[in-house]
């Protein structure tokens, strides 16, 4: 399909003669396996853990109903939801207040994109516009479909009919499904670095698997990117498919290679199963020597501390990680328990502490904006639609601050 265009503004990204942003070949489905819990699903029957892996196969995800469904559907910034917190989808009564532009030119991606279903883009809310290009652009959509439990815990996808398609901070689909040209080389290896951490911790062998099947182009050089050791030299493609049987998750040093277990032996680190410091700073008791100057804690750093404490005194000049570490200890230790296990924060490493400072934030912004209820969830009826547009706008609006 042809556009004319007035400034292009990257490798997929262009503003029309309007003014709307229009970002091409983007990815907003996929096939493979997806996690749900018995809330998201309470018709099936859930594992012993209560979840469900959810299977979708090309058949279905590529069925020409399917395609054609999300045709010119609208794109919102979030799922919608009524003031209860039950998702809605869009229709003629709620579409002014909700749509931030629509999809096009929906099709199979072709190649090392195969598994994808691609669309372009067409973007016409100023604010929408300026979120995406604060690099807020994973892509989540909202659909109807059928589900048929093929043992307990598992169940296929089928009858998939598209409603809209949700700009989100962190979709279901994976970063795989994000609008392109916006995350940084730093961003994106840290949000794959927190995304094995969670797989890791949680002994989610797809997880795992997918996320090394993805790893961003930062991380396959034989260079390294600062945030990962050197060793670490993942030479996989990022846009293979997953694979159709289940992985397993490596269990003994013989079945890892070399670049996994420098991985896990960072990730047990981040958990205080180990130790990166030298022995001279583990008998100081605590890490020193950071070299950090006091600073006015400004900008991202104050958003996230404020997600993790609400209210949170940055009035003083600090050094940046004795801030962060004080915001740690300070926030709801259940919380931060979740990201570094029984490791002091007096004790980490810096770099394990920026890190363990955005994976808390990411955790508190859940927190702080309800919870996400799956989109496959039945259409509901008489929701109070007056303030949902607000809300929605008020959520991204802040997200900077």
């Amino acid at each position: 399909m042809k556009y004319f265009f007035k400034t292009r503004l990257g490798n997929t990204r262009y503003e029309l003669a309007d003014g709307s942003l229009l970002c091409k070949n983007v990815p907003i489905a996929r096939t493979g396996t997806q996690l749900y819990s018995k809330d998201d699903l309470p018709k099936l029957t859930p594992d012993d853990k209560g979840e469900i892996v959810v299977e979708r196969h090309s058949e279905d995800v590529f069925s020409p109903e399917t395609l054609a469904s999300f045709e010119g559907m609208t794109i919102t910034l979030l799922h919608p939801s009524d003031d209860n917190g039950n998702v809605m989808f869009v229709d003629t009564a709620n579409w002014r207040d909700l749509a931030q532009g629509h999809a096009q030119n929906v099709r199979r991606g072709e190649g090392e994109q195969s598994d994808l279903m691609l669309a372009d883009l067409i973007i016409k809310d100023e604010l929408a516009i300026r979120e995406i290009n604060n690099g807020n652009d994973e892509i989540s959509c909202g659909y109807d479909a059928q589900y048929e439990q093929t043992a307990p815990g598992k169940a296929k996808q089928v009858s998939i009919i598209g409603n809209h398609v949700a700009l989100v901070p962190n979709g279901r689909a994976g970063y795989r499904c994000a609008i392109g040209d916006s995350m940084s080389k730093n961003t994106q290896a840290k949000s794959w670095f927190m995304r094995v951490l969670s797989a890791h911790r949680t002994k989610d062998s797809a997880a795992m698997q997918e996320a090394l099947d993805n790893a961003p182009d930062t991380l396959v050089g034989d260079e390294g990117t600062g945030e990962l050791p050197k060793a670490i030299n993942i030479t996989i493609s990022p846009q293979q498919p997953l694979p159709k049987t289940e992985p397993e998750m490596p269990t003994g040093d013989d079945e890892m290679p070399s670049w996994a277990k420098a991985l896990v032996s960072r990730l047990d680190a981040l958990e205080g199963k180990t130790t990166d410091n030298s022995e001279e700073e583990a008998n100081k008791g605590e890490v020193t020597g950071d070299k950090e100057d006091e600073v006015n804690i400004t900008g991202d750093a104050a958003y996230k501390a404020e997600l993790i404490v609400p209210g949170i005194d940055l009035s003083k000049p600090a050094k940046l990680t004795d801030f962060k570490r004080h915001v740690l200890s300070t926030a709801d230790q259940n919380m931060v328990r979740m990201i570094v296990g029984d490791a002091e924060i007096k004790k980490l490493p810096k770099a394990n502490v920026d890190m363990a400072f955005n994976a808390v934030a990411e955790i508190a912004k859940g927190r702080n904006t309800a919870s996400t209820h799956t989109i496959d969830a039945n259409r509901q009826s008489g929701s109070l639609i007056t303030n949902l547009n607000k809300s929605n706008s008020d959520f991204w609006a802040n997200r900077g601050k």
